[in-house]
């Protein structure tokens, strides 16, 4: 995933990069631990484990953020044009060769795509930039003998800037659902080889019919970013949740929001902390 600000000739000002790598061990009886909690690449920091298997001595967040930072300056279409090389996919530029030798063929596809859906929210240049991932299991089920069960982890993206007074300016929300079925016997399945993120699904999604207001799940998203803005990030992990579907406690979302965001409070919390 990639988060970042461009200015009006669509360059990148600010750019963050981050991976939900989300491993879950399944038992030859089908079992699995469904309290399982995941961190993302760059909180996993050294704990990762690449410096040992680097050339460069260099772990996975450095590298990270060393080709996020020569990303700067740069529009959609120049990153996209960054050439890759040798085995790994590594980026072939003199000027990364002492601080990224790491496979960016998936990164710059995340990066060109985050240029090319930036929308003007009220971001300015002088924002910090700051991108969280939230992943949770809440949706998984153990197998019985007769009925599969589900491997299922959710993960919420939350990119959002903040201004020198910790206040949001802007926030942009999206969620992935990689899942899994798994039999008594320890089979494993996926139910798609393509996870499509529910922004990009819209309708197709298919909670509009579902909802009390009839709103489908990238409105609702929206309008909880929306929320957001002018908010710091005590105040933001402040905001209630009722119901069984802990939708947020607020009187002003109760036509525009009512679905979880426990979720979006988590990670807008990591992507301000």
């Amino acid at each position: 995933v990639a988060a970042v600000t461009v200015d009006e000739d669509g360059k990148i000002v600010s750019c963050k990069i981050d991976v939900a790598q989300n491993k879950v061990p399944v038992n030859a009886d089908g079992s699995f631990d469904t309290s399982l909690t995941f961190k993302s690449k760059q909180e996993l920091g050294t704990d990762y484990g690449m410096t040992p298997a680097s050339d460069i001595g260099k772990e996975w967040y450095e590298q990270a953020d060393a080709f996020a930072a020569y990303v700067v300056g740069k529009t959609a279409a120049e990153v996209e044009a960054i050439g890759v090389t040798g085995k790994h996919n590594a980026p072939d530029v003199a000027d990364l060769a002492a601080s990224c030798t790491m496979n960016v063929v998936d990164i710059k596809a995340a990066i060109a795509e985050a240029c090319n859906n930036a929308q003007d929210l009220g971001a300015t240049a002088e924002d910090t930039l700051g991108l969280g991932l939230s992943t949770g299991m809440s949706s998984s089920k153990l197998p019985t003998a007769d009925e599969a069960g589900l491997v299922q982890t959710d993960t919420t993206y939350a990119a959002v800037t903040y201004d020198k007074d910790g206040k949001v300016t802007s926030t942009l929300l999206n969620c992935t659902q990689a899942k899994f079925d798994v039999t008594a016997e320890g089979t494993v399945t996926p139910k798609s080889e393509t996870i499509v993120p529910k922004m990009e699904q819209g309708d197709d999604y298919g909670m509009r019919a579902a909802s009390p207001i009839q709103k489908e799940w990238n409105e609702q998203a929206n309008a909880f970013a929306a929320y957001l803005t002018g908010k710091t990030a005590a105040e933001v992990s402040a905001i209630g949740v009722t119901g069984e579907h802990s939708a947020p406690d607020v009187a002003d979302l109760a036509a525009s929001c009512t679905m979880n965001v426990v979720g979006f409070i988590d990670a807008v919390g990591r992507a301000m902390a």
